[in-house]
């Protein structure tokens, strides 16, 4: 298990809610009249869009992260990230704006991904959603909590009505399935909390850096991550290699990893 002491706790706190203050002073969104700067967005090679809030949220962490940890890897999705990082054994993961195409259509989901990452496992992590106030964190081997509330999952043996959560999967017509869109930070989370009994997302573009601190989160919950064989999820060893993520309460998980094969 890695510590993490608590002045460092406090000010890695502190930390991703600076960057959260940052991203809402740029969020179009109603629940929050904050906002009191000009968004500008971009379009990353990829499709994806990319915003002057997310490269703000970046420099914000990575110079909190160097300051408080300086032989530590950094691995971003706003920065060029150097090959050599799968050889150090710290690496911190972040993703300064997750959910940046629900940002800039003004939802709340959106939320900043920090995450530690120790000889290939994700030892502690981070989730805040700022314009919720919500704020999530897992240490390995001490459980998750949210807003200081222990997080765990469902004990749920049995598919419950819109329990299931797809991504870039057809949903079916069955009650078990939720039947609406939902950031993937957000449907992390509604699994720790045992609102929801699984998840099944087909990767496509995403990254270690969109999957770092919901693993870790949803594992310290009681739940259980693997990819679409069955087998647990690595981190900072290169480019993903799987197409599927799913996570479940993990009573569930020998039913849910039959929906890809169906």
């Amino acid at each position: 298990m890695t510590q993490i002491d608590t002045a460092s706790e406090r000010e890695l706190d502190r930390l991703i809610q600076e960057a959260g203050e940052r991203l809402l002073h740029y969020w179009p969104g109603t629940v929050v009249k904050h906002a009191d700067k000009q968004l500008k967005i971009e379009t990353k090679t990829d499709g994806s869009p990319v915003t002057c809030a997310d490269i703000e949220s970046n420099e914000i962490l990575i110079k909190g992260l160097r300051e408080l940890f300086p032989g530590d890897g950094i691995f971003s999705e706003e920065l060029y990230n150097d090959p050599a990082l799968s050889t150090q054994t710290r690496v911190w993961i972040i993703d300064p704006l997750d959910g940046t195409k629900s940002f800039v259509e003004g939802h709340d989901d959106f939320s900043i991904l920090l995450s530690l990452c120790v000889n290939q496992s994700i030892e502690f992590s981070m989730m805040y959603f700022p314009a919720r106030k919500k704020f999530a964190r897992a240490l390995r081997g001490r459980g998750a909590t949210l807003d200081g509330v222990k997080l765990e999952v469902s004990k749920s043996d049995a598919f419950r009505e819109r329990s299931i959560y797809l991504r870039h999967i057809p949903v079916p017509d069955e009650k078990c399935f939720y039947d609406a869109w939902m950031d993937a930070g957000l449907a992390f989370l509604s699994l720790c909390r045992g609102t929801l009994d699984g998840i099944v997302m087909r990767l496509i573009h995403h990254q270690e850096w969109d999957l770092a601190a919901p693993v870790l989160m949803i594992e310290e919950s009681g739940g259980k991550v693997t990819d679409e064989f069955g087998n647990p999820l690595q981190f900072n060893k290169g480019p993903i290699r799987y197409g599927y993520l799913v996570a479940s309460n993990g009573i569930l998980h020998p039913q849910i990893l039959k929906l890809i094969s169906q």
